[in-house]
């Protein structure tokens, strides 16, 4: 049984581990295979499939996660994982475009299971533990992200984009066998408050918190240029002087994995220098890394470097930001955890909206642009804070 302060078992912190990469992944399957689609489907579908993925987890982040603080979180993550396993199944087998565009958002809306995991962790973990084993999990979050890239690039290469789908929906059905068997009763932090009211509430959480908006707007802004880049690579790719498969896109995420390696280093960086300065640092990072791409996107080298430094800004500024507002108000935990996660992927699904737009008009150079816009308001929400 879980008491609060008194530590997460290494066991348990496993489980959050992999089920957080593996929920993380299901939303992702289809980034390197957006090539593919596009040719059975068409370039704004394919877009359009990205979009309402992110969409989902954004409705799922508002009207799932709050349920965490007034119901029982494990049957609530285990009805997420049913629908996750369902939706990827139906993409899979399902040859029409509007229905495989019902299941996308079915997939994103069930996906957010993390964001209940994480804040069990910080409440539970011992204080001086808690951004270590929020950094173990969160690191676990981009392993999923970048990792499913390279799973599902290698094997729709090889056998078709919807077999990766087959593939995600068994271990989609593989966690919730997993979680039903370890993960013991968690109990609601408030029983008192209805649902109505307790969606209302965001909104007065949010207003309440000045500081959670502002961790949450440079991390959203950050996030939108990090998916600018992978809502895009694989058509840049598919064209010269690459020609990629998708195979070899889905390969590009495994060089990304060395930037969710850098969590040690940046959770006591965090520590050392607070949620500010590591934002700044990390935004900084990520601005170096389109400057790479851009000028050196016409070979590998360039565009394998742009990724690492991308993914390693990215990794410290999420983690910074997430941190620091996890203990803002213990009674509300999910709550303030939903707010920042709602607002961090709406700035995820703008950055593939406007990088989508950006590949129109100006190809690689347009996608690029659109990746430092976005770090620039992070730099700017970063340096006109107080904190």
């Amino acid at each position: 049984m879980l008491e609060k302060n008194k530590g997460v078992s290494p066991r348990l912190l496993a489980v959050f581990s992999i089920a957080t990469g593996l929920s993380v992944a299901s939303c992702n399957y289809n980034q390197p295979l957006l090539g593919s689609i596009a040719a059975e489907f068409g370039e704004s579908l394919a877009s359009a499939i990205a979009v309402l993925t992110n969409v989902g987890i954004i409705l799922g982040l508002i009207f799932l996660i709050p349920l965490g603080d007034i119901l029982q979180r494990k049957r609530l993550i285990l009805l997420n994982y049913a629908l996750s396993t369902f939706g990827l199944l139906v993409i899979a087998l399902c040859p029409g475009a509007a229905i495989v565009l019902i299941a996308s958002l079915i997939v994103g809306l069930s996906s957010v299971m993390p964001q209940f995991f994480i804040p069990i962790v910080s409440f539970y973990s011992e204080p001086e533990n808690k951004i270590r084993n929020i950094g173990i999990v969160q690191s676990c979050l981009l392993v999923g992200v970048l990792g499913s890239r390279v799973f599902s690039g290698m094997l729709g290469g090889a056998f078709g984009w919807r077999m990766v789908f087959f593939a995600g929906s068994a271990l989609a059905f593989a966690c919730f066998v997993m979680v039903f068997k370890t993960l013991p009763d968690i109990p609601a932090v408030s029983k008192k408050t209805s649902y109505p009211k307790l969606i209302i509430s965001l909104w007065e959480i949010l207003k309440k918190y000045p500081y959670l908006r502002i961790a949450s707007g440079r991390s959203a802004f950050a996030f939108a240029s990090f998916f600018a880049l992978w809502s895009c690579i694989a058509f840049k790719m598919k064209q010269a002087p690459f020609y990629a498969s998708d195979g070899v896109i889905g390969w590009l995420g495994l060089c990304g994995l060395a930037g969710a390696s850098s969590a040690l280093f940046a959770s006591g960086m965090i520590r050392k220098y607070g949620a500010k300065k590591s934002s700044v640092a990390g935004a900084s990072i990520m601005a170096a890394a389109w400057l790479v791409e851009w000028l050196g996107g016409g070979g590998y080298f360039g565009i394998i470097t742009g990724i690492l430094l991308l993914d390693a800004g990215m990794q410290l500024t999420h983690m910074a930001n997430l941190s620091s507002i996890v203990g803002l108000d213990l009674n509300s935990v999910n709550r303030v955890n939903t707010l920042y996660m709602i607002i961090y992927f709406s700035g995820g699904a703008l950055g593939i909206f406007f990088a989508g737009i950006g590949w129109r008009v100006l190809q690689w150079t347009g996608v690029a642009a659109v990746g430092l816009a976005f770090l620039s308001l992070s730099l700017f929400v970063s340096l006109r804070s107080s904190d």
